[in-house]
């Protein structure tokens, strides 16, 4: 048997289906036993869960012989460490493999862990099924695509990059592996929304991003009749009535948006996705009518600044000008657009932030029911040229153990990566400015702020909004705190929306 863990990421009330190690289980040869382990699940031990397996499969003949964790930076990560320390401490003769983002990334100081056996970068259905065969002794480690591991002198070997599947050549996800009832909660979508991944990579430049830096620029799409397929299994059998896409581009094209349009719309599925404001700026009236009736209730785009000389640098592909198309076309046809932005150019941070502070503005003008996401800009690492020309390798812990401490989950989470270019007071700037704008506007996705907070901190922020002063909204910050039904978290992931309470 082979136990897939996922390591806790969030809280469990903001728990989703587990994709990435349902996608490896039912990617496995059919004489392969396994299980899911998620740590995101309540009052799950996953140390015990997994001392269970192992003692009662090896009374019954089918003994684990592989535990796996997927890993992504920050949160996920934090747990990950000690979770997989205990376990090789545990069970020294389990071969552990670690996949995900974070190994695929910064695979050093993962293969320079001793508790770590094997470490399989980018897509990793395929090679995880291969590196058991190599683990039984049944083909050379070395021929496997993605595979890494320490030598037995101490070198690390890197095997070349997989020439990586899109979703149709991959088997369905495996639904029955998983209790789908308890990863369907409340968000400002529906009662019962889900999570779906319709796509693998990007095909677009921006050197800022990790998920170049992972697939390259490609992107592999499922066919929208497949996607809606598996969607209604789940509202049929479940009843999921809404789900949030964790594709980093949904949208090819417009023919694309309209076939996925005419595949949804006989669902009555609310949704969320990603696209590309340059890509939306092109559809006619009528698409964005006819995804809107299909279910689009909300757009996360990366618009990033509120500069076209900023955006060429960072090798964006768009423009101020797409942004604020997108803003009033959503607009006309009630779709809210949520526009991430990353602050803290490595050149001229101070005049880039007040720029897109001013454009951000400007777009609550154009549409106020605008989402706002911002990220501070941490390095990552690039295929080619990175934003700013910083080595974004340069000072990054050496050990998994220096990764999990407080100051480098700031980094990962974007929240505050200690960047020397990023003054106290910069990042102050854009922390007041995000305070005044969502208590003038409240987010539709906060079900944690009680209504008369979201009703005073809007009396509050009204004149602070108008005037453009955001310094020091101290009681702003009183009625947040105040207000407030659970504490803020600021180490969630962005696709993980809280659940409504």
């Amino acid at each position: 048997m082979i136990l897939l863990i996922n390591p806790r990421a969030t809280r469990p009330a903001n728990r989703r289906f587990p994709l990435s190690v349902m996608a490896v289980g039912a990617a496995l040869p059919e004489h392969r036993t396994w299980e899911i382990i998620d740590g995101n699940l309540p009052g799950v031990d996953v140390l015990a869960t997994v001392a269970d397996y192992v003692e009662r499969q090896a009374q019954g003949g089918d003994p684990v012989t592989a535990i796996a964790l997927t890993v992504m930076p920050g949160p996920q990560l934090v747990n990950a460490v000690p979770l997989t320390t205990m376990i090789k401490t545990r069970f020294p003769h389990i071969p552990i493999i670690w996949g995900g983002n974070f190994a695929s990334l910064y695979p050093e100081p993962v293969l320079d862990a001793p508790y770590v056996d094997w470490v399989i970068r980018g897509q990793g259905e395929h090679s995880f099924a291969e590196t058991i065969d190599a683990i039984e002794g049944k083909r050379d480690p070395k021929t496997i695509a993605g595979l890494a591991f320490r030598e037995p002198d101490g070198s690390r070997f890197k095997a070349p990059e997989r020439i990586w599947m899109g979703p149709d050549d991959l088997p369905d996800p495996p639904y029955h592996k998983i209790e789908v009832d308890q990863y369907l909660h409340p968000t400002f979508l529906g009662r019962r929304s889900g999570v779906y991944q319709a796509s693998i990579g990007c095909p677009f430049g921006c050197n800022f991003c990790g998920v170049i830096s992972v697939f390259g620029r490609r992107e592999k799409v499922q066919s929208p009749a497949r996607t809606a397929e598996h969607l209604g299994f789940l509202a049929r059998e479940h009843g999921m009535d809404s789900v949030h896409f964790y594709d980093n581009n949904f949208f090819l094209n417009e023919p694309h948006a309209r076939e996925i349009a005419d595949a949804f719309h006989p669902l009555g599925l609310k949704w969320w996705c990603e696209a590309r404001v340059d890509t939306l700026s092109r559809f006619s009236d009528d698409t964005w009518r006819r995804v809107n009736a299909a279910g689009l209730a909300m757009v996360f785009c990366g618009a990033e600044s509120g500069s076209d000389e900023i955006l060429r640098k960072m090798n964006k592909g768009t423009t101020t000008a797409q942004i604020e198309q997108v803003a009033a076309k959503c607009r006309e046809h009630g779709v809210i657009p949520e526009f991430s932005f990353v602050f803290g150019d490595p050149d001229e941070p101070e005049r880039e932030i007040e720029n897109t502070l001013i454009f951000i503005r400007k777009l609550k003008a154009i549409n106020p029911a605008m989402e706002l996401i911002s990220y501070f800009y941490t390095p990552t690492p690039q295929r080619k040229a990175t934003y700013g020309g910083v080595d974004a390798l340069a000072g990054t812990p050496a050990t998994l153990e220096e990764w999990t401490s407080p100051e480098w989950v700031a980094w990962m989470t974007h929240e505050n990566p200690h960047t020397p270019w990023l003054e106290p007071r910069l990042k102050a700037r854009v922390d007041e400015f995000e305070l005044v704008l969502k208590s003038r506007f409240p987010s539709v996705h906060d079900k944690r702020t009680r209504k008369w907070g979201k009703l005073l901190g809007q009396l509050a922020a009204t004149p602070r909004w108008a005037s453009g002063n955001y310094a020091n909204p101290r009681l702003l910050r009183r009625i947040r705190a105040l207000a407030r039904i659970v504490p803020d978290d600021n180490q969630l992931y962005g696709h993980l929306r809280p659940a409504a309470e």
